[in-house]
């Protein structure tokens, strides 16, 4: 059996298996509501297996998700479909995207998201979904902008402290709706190495729904090889600045596959995790999965991603790193 074909089997078993596991149990979540939340963020397959440490390295759907100015730095035109699980917090989200930077100079895409968090606790839902516009401005430089859409809702009386102004439900269920503007920039000294500066969330709508974030990242990579650190400082949720940071390191073997791991720590919820991911990559798609497990925390949580990728236009993925994504 091909490689491909192998891989493509074990992703849509565990992928079966976790959806059986979800629908067996009724029971609520056992972490924290801002464990399950995660900041609100979508998060690539890649970005998780990461640590998140993609905000100067991350392009093609993974820049729609974290730092737009990093679409130019690989010509690329990929459709993507993924899935993200955490049974500790009962979340399901569901992600599709489009990210093309070949058709014109200007690199965009589009990427939207639903989310479900602890359905018979919390019931929390949200759709989140995102337009992402860069250029370059140089060869060396590009700066990119994305507007979010987010439309949340809450079970009344579902809040961890019972019917509460601070944590419940409004009486139709809606906690908040709106937009906001993510915008970052991204340099390349020399080849290979990158630096993405990102902030999110910057029309500042204070509160932990949509925490203001300021970040950013430097990472190196090759045909073969990939390592980048980030840091992401969270100004909203918890009151006073807290820091998030991670790093990750990527090899692709024999042309086909990404082994990925990374360690990611977050000063916020006190909570440290490991990372880890493989794929199958090939001229016309990519099939890939991820896992990320907090082994200090005072709720451990699981997570894991799948996604699928097209590539439209494969042969005009010119940027090494791109290749990778």
């Amino acid at each position: 059996m091909p490689a491909g074909t192998r891989l493509t089997s074990c992703v849509a078993a565990a992928l079966g298996a976790t959806l059986v596991a979800g629908s067996a149990t009724a029971d609520p979540s056992t972490t924290s509501p801002q464990q399950g939340y995660d900041l609100g963020a979508m998060e690539s397959t890649r970005s998780m297996a990461m640590a998140g440490a993609t905000n100067a390295l991350g392009t093609s759907t993974t820049a729609l998700y974290d730092n737009p100015a990093n679409l130019p730095f690989a010509r690329v035109y990929h459709f993507e479909a993924g899935a993200r699980f955490s049974p500790e917090a009962r979340r399901q989200s569901y992600t599709a995207a489009v990210a093309d930077s070949v058709t014109n100079r200007f690199a965009g895409g589009i990427a939207g998201s639903y989310s479900i968090l602890d359905p018979d606790g919390l019931a929390r839902t949200w759709t989140d979904v995102r337009l992402s516009l860069a250029v370059p401005l140089s060869e060396a430089i590009a700066v990119g902008v994305a507007g979010r859409y987010l439309d949340i809702h809450q079970a009344v009386g579902k809040g961890p402290f019972g019917a509460s102004l601070a944590s419940d439900g409004t009486a139709d269920g809606k906690l908040w709706t709106g937009f906001t503007v993510d915008a970052g920039i991204t340099v390349m000294p020399v080849t290979g190495l990158r630096l993405g500066i990102i902030g999110k969330n910057l029309t500042y709508p204070n509160n932990g729904l949509l925490p203001t974030l300021a970040g950013g990242g430097i990472g190196y990579g090759t045909e073969a090889f990939a390592i980048e650190a980030d840091s992401l400082v969270d100004f909203t949720t918890w009151g006073a600045p807290r820091p998030r940071v991670g790093g990750g390191i990527e090899v692709f073997l024999a042309n086909r596959i990404p082994l990925r791991a990374g360690y990611r720590f977050d000063a916020g919820q006190k909570v440290q995790s490991v990372t880890f991911g493989i794929g199958y990559i090939d001229k016309k798609f990519g099939l890939e999965a991820s896992g990320r497990r907090d082994v200090v925390a005072d709720h451990p949580m699981t997570s894991v991603a799948f996604s699928l990728r097209y590539f439209y236009d494969a042969a005009g993925t010119t940027d090494s790193i791109g290749t990778m994504e």
